[in-house]
């Protein structure tokens, strides 16, 4: 773990990347790209803690053993590995970690959870965005006593959504802290915090919520920012 400058080590992501960075750059946030196709893996031991960015839907091999008729080639099996290996070392190293859409995907999977492969299909809810521009608005429930819950002091609040998959099967050790209006799941977290480090997984995206001050997006970032600078 770095005991000098506190630097995210912040995942590249297939789409949309400089949202996220142009996040971090707006809130005078330190981070260092990783980037599954340079591996370059050591650049984490330098950080901090570790955000897990959104993007392509996870191999269906790395959480089941069940095909769901997509090409091999519309999944990036390397980035998966690269993030699993990333997630090994941030909890061995006890780093405190965010992560994002895909990144809740990568956490549940990573503990042995798995995904619902389209909601859409499979639980009748749409959850995708609205248009490559426009991404779908909806409400979220809070669980009260959680993490999230002291974070944006609220029981509930409008977030987005652009994704087509989520969380099945819980991971180990999780607990769910958040869930839409239909039931699919917005948020996990540990579910025994005591002597753990910071970790909030999220379906939505904060670094694109429309309101920059909304709890949902400000008061994630200012925690992990906070958690952050305490490693």
């Amino acid at each position: 773990m770095s005991s000098g400058e506190k630097i995210i080590g912040i995942t590249k992501s297939d789409s949309k990347f400089m949202r996220y960075t142009d996040w971090l750059d707006a809130n005078s946030l330190k981070y260092i790209v990783l980037d599954w196709d340079t591996d370059n893996f050591d650049d984490l031991k330098k950080c901090s803690s570790l955000l897990l960015t959104g993007g392509v839907d996870i191999f269906p091999e790395f959480y089941n053993d069940w095909e769901d008729g997509k090409n091999r080639d519309d999944y990036i099996p390397a980035r998966d590995g690269f993030e699993y290996k990333l997630l090994d070392y941030a909890f061995e190293n006890n780093y405190s970690v965010l992560g994002i859409c895909r990144g809740l995907q990568v956490i549940n999977c990573k503990l042995k959870g798995s995904l619902i492969n389209d909601i859409e299909t499979i639980r009748g809810t749409n959850h995708r965005k609205i248009s490559q521009t426009e991404d779908r608005m909806h409400n979220v429930n809070v669980r009260e006593n959680s993490l999230l819950h002291g974070l944006v002091n609220q029981t509930s609040g409008i977030v987005n959504s652009s994704h087509h998959q989520s969380i099945d099967r819980l991971g180990e050790g999780l607990m769910i802290s958040a869930k839409a209006d239909d039931g699919i799941v917005e948020a996990i977290e540990w579910e025994e915090k005591e002597g753990k480090p910071f970790l909030l997984a999220i379906q939505w995206h904060p670094e694109r919520v429309p309101d920059r001050q909304s709890p949902f997006s400000k008061n994630i970032l200012d925690k992990f920012r906070e958690e952050t600078y305490k490693n």
